[in-house]
């Protein structure tokens, strides 16, 4: 989980942007953004639960949300009932509402008063204008945006723990994948897995069709000569873990496919000499969809989807490797890059996927595993 001190950190780069902008607070009602400044993640398994924090330069932090427990970086913090003897209650925007109402009042004549266009309730921002009467409302999404891209040690922490929940999942597919198995049965295999080796329950899921370019799993038996592409996504302590391997079903793949797969795996290996700070991110997709037709049976196709995203608290953050939209690599950014190839000829195709961190020492690869055509049940978790 996030730290305390890592949370206070946070929380002066953003006030200092605040200030910079002369924006006096700011409310923050997303529950991941919440989480990144106070280390209290407002999320339960029936969803995400109402929740407000504000800070701003030279303020207290205070934070009303119906999470209880846990600790959370904030001078103060008011919880309200989600439940009444186990049942929800069907006006929790209401209780939150009313505490939000009582603190705003304190939070008077402001002037300009951020807000996140993207998630606050109208509820919320109406109680909000009735109590403290703000000059003006001004976005802060973006600011919150260009912060993230910059990971903390904390954040990488939890980043590299979804990572190996997915390599848990990865090593229990190997194990698992065979001619005549459903896509059904080595999906829950490997979230089991995933969940055996945090010791938590969390989201685990993703692209587990076999034979095909992507899709949830169903419930049809998957067949010797497809390639199986599990592209799996795990969510852990609120950080998430996006990679891709693919595998052949049975003993022999074809020529073909094992020469698109060696090709793709190349590609990916070489990323860390490709990603640099101050490179173009669509620069980048640009070069990965070049050295992809290389390949005589992949010339007319080339990269089909973007090449790789940022990750972190979402699993899709900037910046973008797209061919449309993108950014600059810059210290500190961690992201995907996952090349792939797909034809009937290759019986569904070929898509590998590591995540990457950006460092002022050059591009780490935060995702260690083997590149393997052939399913190894004695495959390690590093």
């Amino acid at each position: 989980m996030l730290t305390l001190e890592g949370c206070r950190n946070r929380q002066a780069r953003f006030n200092a942007r605040l200030e910079a902008d002369q924006i006096a607070a700011a409310l923050i009602s997303a529950p991941r953004d919440i989480y990144y400044l106070t280390g209290l993640l407002p999320e339960s398994p029936t969803g995400t639960v109402p929740s407000v924090l504000c800070l701003g330069p030279g303020l207290p932090v205070w934070l009303v949300s119906g999470q209880e427990g846990g600790e959370a970086a904030v001078d103060e913090r008011v919880s309200f009932a989600l439940s009444e003897m186990g049942t929800l209650n069907p006006d929790n925007q209401m209780r939150l509402c009313a505490l939000v109402a009582d603190r705003a009042r304190v939070n008077q004549n402001l002037g300009r008063l951020g807000y996140q266009a993207e998630s606050l309730p109208f509820q919320v921002a109406r109680t909000f204008e009735d109590a403290a009467s703000p000059r003006e409302w001004e976005q802060v999404d973006e600011i919150l945006q260009e912060l993230q891209q910059y990971k903390d040690p904390d954040e990488i922490c939890c980043i590299r723990r979804a990572i190996r929940a997915t390599l848990a999942g990865y090593t229990r597919a190997q194990q698992v994948i065979r001619p005549g198995v459903r896509e059904i049965e080595v999906m829950t295999e490997c979230q089991a897995a995933a969940q055996r080796y945090t010791g938590a329950i969390h989201f685990f899921n993703g692209d587990f069709r076999s034979g095909e370019l992507g899709g949830f799993a169903r419930n049809r038996t998957i067949a010797a000569g497809e390639m199986y592409i599990i592209d799996a996504w795990s969510d852990v302590d609120g950080y998430w873990c996006d990679m891709s391997r693919t595998w052949i079903v049975g003993d022999h793949p074809s020529d073909l496919q094992a020469e698109v797969y060696a090709h793709i795996a190349g590609i990916l290996e070489a990323v860390p000499h490709m990603a640099r700070i101050g490179r173009s991110t669509r620069d980048l997709w640009s070069e990965l969809d070049a050295r992809i037709r290389e390949h005589p049976h992949l010339a007319a196709r080339g990269l089909i989807h973007h090449g790789g995203h940022g990750l972190g608290l979402r699993p899709h953050e900037p910046p973008d490797l797209n061919r449309d939209r993108g950014g600059v690599f810059a210290p500190g950014n961690v992201f995907t890059c996952e090349p792939g190839a797909y034809s009937d000829e290759l019986r569904g195709g070929v898509r590998l996927e590591n995540v990457f961190q950006v460092t002022e020492q050059g591009i780490e690869v935060l995702s260690p595993y083997p590149l393997d055509l052939h399913p190894d049940p004695q495959c390690p978790i590093p």
